[in-house]
């Protein structure tokens, strides 16, 4: 299933409510890195949940996922997402693996050419009394094309 702005715009005004499905976490995921708030995007995660970022680091609990992501979009604006998933698997009825490829692009702060990163992604969600929340995500960067010489 594809995620595109389109298709959460419905969701930003509240990604931070109970998520009712999988597929809502995803919707509100988007959502929030759309609407750069720090603090909505951490609430879709456990209290104890493990976020491994494309840097190579892994935060632990909301706060440590919140501040992560507070520096990132200190440094850009204007975010546009998508996730494209590939796969999911509802591993019983209070647990969900998704994974798949992301799309993400932001224009520096100071002003700059808008940069586009992509990568692929695996979450685990669980199913908690607040709703479906991400207990684990992991996401890595795809390497850059290889430049063509023969030009």
């Amino acid at each position: 299933m594809k995620y595109t702005l389109a298709a959460v715009l419905a969701f930003a005004a509240v990604p931070a409510f109970a998520q009712e499905s999988p597929d809502a976490l995803a919707d509100a995921f988007v959502a929030t890195i759309v609407a750069e708030d720090s603090a909505a995007l951490a609430a879709l995660y456990t209290d104890d949940a493990d976020s491994y970022d494309p840097s190579g680091f892994v935060q632990k609990g909301r706060d440590e996922i919140a501040a992560t992501w507070q520096m990132f979009f200190d440094a850009y604006d204007g975010f546009a997402a998508s996730l494209n998933r590939k796969g999911e698997y509802g591993l019983d009825k209070k647990s969900h693996a998704a994974w798949g490829l992301w799309t993400m692009s932001a224009t520096p702060t100071g002003g700059g050419e808008e940069v586009v990163w992509n990568g692929r992604f695996l979450d685990l969600a669980v199913k908690t009394d607040d709703g479906w929340k991400y207990r684990v995500d992991h996401a890595s960067m795809m390497a850059p094309a290889p430049a063509d010489d023969s030009q």
